[in-house]
Parts: structure tokens; sequence; C-alpha cells
């Protein structure tokens, strides 16, 4: 075999072993919505939905930068904590499956607000942080 064509199939070899060693970022993509919905006492209802792409969600972490969250619920399994400004919610056995949904709800003071989030698989973070 000729030396350029040994040369051209090392390097066809080396690219198509740099793309299968590299799994791109939308597939362990995370969608995370949130609605505000205005309640009778003046605060708002804020429902922030969680779809894990691929890989599953153990935690999620959310940051007010206003501290507006009042009070937070969460979903069957889950335990969330917060001091206001931060947010944490996390489980060990009921994880965000592939393709499915999970909604937390949140009473806030305020409608104009964005979160700053993060998931977190069961060990590492998945994805990259964003803003909602």
């Amino acid at each position: 075999m000729p030396k350029s064509k040994t040369a051209a199939s090392v390097a066809f070899v080396l690219i198509v072993a740099l793309l299968l060693s590299f799994q791109p970022a939308t597939l362990f993509a995370t969608s995370v919505k949130k609605s505000v919905t205005a309640m009778e006492d003046g605060k708002y209802l804020i429902r922030v939905r969680v779809t894990a792409s691929s890989a599953s969600i153990y935690t999620l972490k959310l940051q007010d930068p206003k501290a507006s969250i009042i009070d937070v619920y969460a979903p069957k399994g889950w335990c969330i904590v917060t001091d206001g400004e931060d947010f944490l919610a996390k489980t060990s056995g009921n994880p965000i499956k592939a393709n499915k949904t999970v909604e937390f709800i949140i009473h806030s003071s305020s409608a104009d607000l964005s979160y700053n989030y993060s998931v977190f698989g069961l060990m590492k973070q998945i994805g990259k942080p964003g803003t909602i």
C-alpha cells in the first residue's frame, strides 16, 4: 500500500475514533421551562417543568438572584430545600428518566424573575447550566 493511502487510512480511523468517543452535548440535553401564574393573594405560582433527554436526573439546582422564593412543593419521591435564594431538589429512588417530565412548584413574591439552573445525574452534572 502506498504511503499516502496508509496515512489517509490512519487519519480516517483516528477521526472516526474521535467522533465515536465524544458524545454530543444534545444527547444529555435537558429541557427546563417555567410558567408563572398570578395568585389571589398577590403572590405568584411558578411551575418549573424538567424533562430529561437521555440521562436520569437526580438533582435540580436553581438560584434566584432576587431571593423571592417563599415556599416550595416537591413531587412524590423528591425532597426540596430552599433559603429563598437557592433551591435544591434531590431524589434517590425516583429520578426523572429519559423523555419523562417532572413538575416542581414554587411560590414566589415576584413574577419578573429568572432562575439559573443546573441538573445532575447520580454523581455529576448533566449538560451545561442555563437560565429560565
